[in-house]
This record gives C-alpha cells, sequence and structure tokens, in this order.
C-alpha cells in the first residue's frame, strides 16, 4: 500500500472514530428551566424618611362659626300729640270745665284720635283699649274724657256708638265711599271679578279692607253696585260680580 493510499486509510478512520455534531451537542433545557439564566425581579423598595419636625403631629384647630347676629325689633315709640305728654301739657290730660273750652279741647284730641286710629288699622275703638293706651291712659276721669271726645267725632259723622252702653266707638277715618273705590281698583289690579264678604274676610285678610267690620264690607259692596262698579249675584250673602 502506497504512501498516499495509507494517510487516505487514516484519514478516513479518524473521520469514523470521531463523534458527530450532533450526537456530542447535548441538549439543553429551555430557558425558563434553568435556574442560572433566570433573573429575579424584585420591586424596588422605597424608603421614606421623615424628619423629626415632619413626624411631630400639628394640633388640630376648631374653627368657631360666627353667632348669628340677631337683630332686636323694638316698637316704634307712640307718637305724641303735637301738645306733647301731661309732662309738658298737663291742662290737656283733663277735660275742661267751662263749655267753650270743652269744645275746642274734643276738637284738638278728636283729630288726634283719628290719626292714631288710621295709623293703627283700628275700626271699632273700645272704652277699655283707649283707658289702657297712650296717651289716653294719662287722662284723669279716662271714662268720661272718652266719651267726651266721642261725641265730638259723632257730631261730625266721623264716629258712632256700637252700643247702647256707649262703651265701642266706630271711627270712619276713611269714608266708605273711598273704601269702594280703593276695593274697585284692587280688583281691576289683580282680576278678581266675584267679591262676597266672608271672602273677603277670610281670603284677603293681609288687605287693609278687609279689617274693616263685616257690617260696612257689606256697605261698601253696596256702595260699588250703586256706583256702577259691580252687580249682585246674591243681595243677601253681600256677592258681587265686578264690572271691567
Amino acid at each position: 500500500m502506497g504512501v498516499r493510499e495509507k494517510r487516505r486509510e487514516r484519514k478516513r478512520t479518524e473521520e469514523a472514530e470521531r463523534p458527530s455534531k450532533t450526537q456530542s451537542t447535548e441538549t439543553l433545557p429551555p430557558v425558563e428551566e434553568r435556574p442560572d439564566l433566570m433573573t429575579e425581579s424584585h420591586a424596588p423598595e422605597v424608603i421614606i424618611e421623615t424628619s423629626a419636625e415632619a413626624a411631630v403631629e400639628e394640633p388640630l384647630t376648631t374653627v368657631e362659626e360666627p353667632h348669628a347676629v340677631v337683630e332686636e325689633t323694638h316698637a316704634t315709640a307712640v307718637e305724641m300729640p303735637p301738645w306733647g305728654d301731661i309732662a309738658e301739657s298737663e291742662w290737656m290730660y283733663g277735660v275742661p270745665d267751662r263749655e267753650r273750652d270743652r269744645q275746642l279741647w274734643a276738637e284738638e284730641w278728636g283729630d288726634y284720635l283719628l290719626q292714631w286710629s288710621q295709623h293703627r288699622l283700628v275700626h271699632v275703638l273700645s272704652v277699655s283699649t283707649f283707658i289702657s293706651e297712650p296717651p289716653f291712659k294719662d287722662m284723669k276721669n279716662k271714662v268720661d274724657a272718652f266719651r267726651v271726645i266721642a261725641q265730638g267725632l259723632i257730631e261730625k259723622e266721623v264716629a258712632e256708638w256700637t252700643d247702647k252702653k256707649q262703651r265701642q266707638l266706630r271711627i270712619y277715618w276713611r269714608p266708605l265711599e273711598e273704601w269702594a273705590d280703593m276695593i274697585y281698583e284692587w280688583c281691576l289690579a289683580t282680576g278678581r271679578l266675584r267679591l262676597d264678604v266672608k271672602s273677603i274676610i277670610i281670603q284677603y285678610a293681609n288687605q287693609d279692607f278687609a279689617k274693616l267690620p263685616e257690617k260696612d264690607l257689606y256697605r261698601v259692596l253696596a256702595l260699588m253696585v250703586d256706583k256702577g262698579y259691580a252687580e249682585w249675584v246674591d243681595k243677601k250673602k253681600g256677592a258681587v260680580t265686578v264690572d271691567i
């Protein structure tokens, strides 16, 4: 066998003895099964440093609600007559003896009583109210003074007694004709076209005319009919319809 042939034979022998790459390569486990290739993932630990000042809790402060201011309402002082109170004009707080002086005295007090009644929406004044209200309560012989003043108003046809004992006085500080005009204007402004005495007293109590005595309300509605402002629906019950 020549040299070349020996080399070829030797080469074949070496190749036959050499392991193949596929046989020598070890089967590696999957990546997820290899602990050496797995990396642990940890959330970073956050460390918050608290200073000594921050650790001290601030004291709680309470905010006080402001107190509601309550305004006291005081009744306005009674307006005194032009001559003042009893300390200023003592002679006006007693009924004069002379007839002439008595008439002048009653006229002065009568004018003031009309204003006083209108200011308070008083239509019927009793003797008990008269003797207890200032400035009348400072009078001497109050009951006699009440009747003298009342008689002066009756003579002027702006008042009348409502009882035989003369203890209650109906004061007409506004004529009934004016009340009829006022109610008619109110009906036109509000669209109230049907009225009766009971409904006026109950439903419209906030109106000044609703405070009129029931008897006078009937008379006012009758005046509205006479003036052509309204027509009777039920005269007995005092019910009317207002004409536009």
